[in-house]
């Protein structure tokens, strides 16, 4: 009886440590999860070392240090622009860059945004909040809207090549550009520098 008893007590200790270690685990301070890809880089922020970018193999690629961080929030909120995280990130498959979002959420959490590269050379980018005593909140998932497929209806995929972070220019004006800080793939639409367009009337900007 004692050693059924004594057994018992063992293997509720493990589930329970078990459970313990897969709700850490669960927040490690991880940021991208699937279908965020950047070529097997993983982004870890928190509030003592800011953000900090890992290869597949853990080793470290970049770090922008949460001084950094905070100086590009505040100047995002007081500008009303977005602004560069100081700090140049280079990740496995090209360089990364953090960018710091004007305008608070609802409920007062700031926004930092992602652009960088994954293996097949295809620009990615993923924007997640900061709440405002510095807790990194996981990129949330995409919301892909349903819609009606309609028999013989073409696909719009003029937004395919865009990503936030891109320099464009209006195809009936190129005195009209500038940098992408959204892009709507499901309706073919973007915005840049506060302007609202089709995919399909921008082009990249000349060098």
């Amino acid at each position: 009886m004692f050693f059924k008893r004594f057994a018992r007590i063992i293997i509720f200790m493990s589930i329970f440590t078990l459970l313990i270690g897969s709700s850490v685990l669960a927040d490690d301070g991880r940021i991208n999860r699937a279908p965020y890809h950047f070529g097997g880089d993983t982004l870890f922020c928190n509030e003592e070392h800011g953000c900090t970018l890992l290869n597949m193999t853990g080793h470290d690629l970049a770090n922008w240090p949460q001084s950094a961080i905070a100086t590009a929030l505040a100047a995002a909120d007081q500008s009303q622009q977005r602004t560069p995280v100081a700090g140049k990130g280079q990740g496995t498959y090209g360089p990364m860059q953090l960018w710091a979002m004007p305008n608070k959420t609802e409920n007062g959490n700031s926004t930092l945004c992602v652009v960088g590269f994954d293996e097949w050379g295809k620009q990615n980018d993923m924007c997640f909040q900061v709440t405002e005593d510095y807790h990194y909140e996981q990129a949330p998932l995409p919301v892909v809207p349903v819609t009606k497929a309609v028999v013989g209806e073409e696909v719009d995929h003029s937004c395919d090549n865009f990503s936030v972070g891109d320099d464009v220019m209006l195809i009936a004006d190129n005195t009209v550009h500038g940098e992408v800080e959204s892009v709507d793939y499901a309706h073919g639409t973007l915005v840049f520098d506060g302007l609202g367009a089709k995919c399909s009337e921008v082009e990249p900007e000349a060098k």
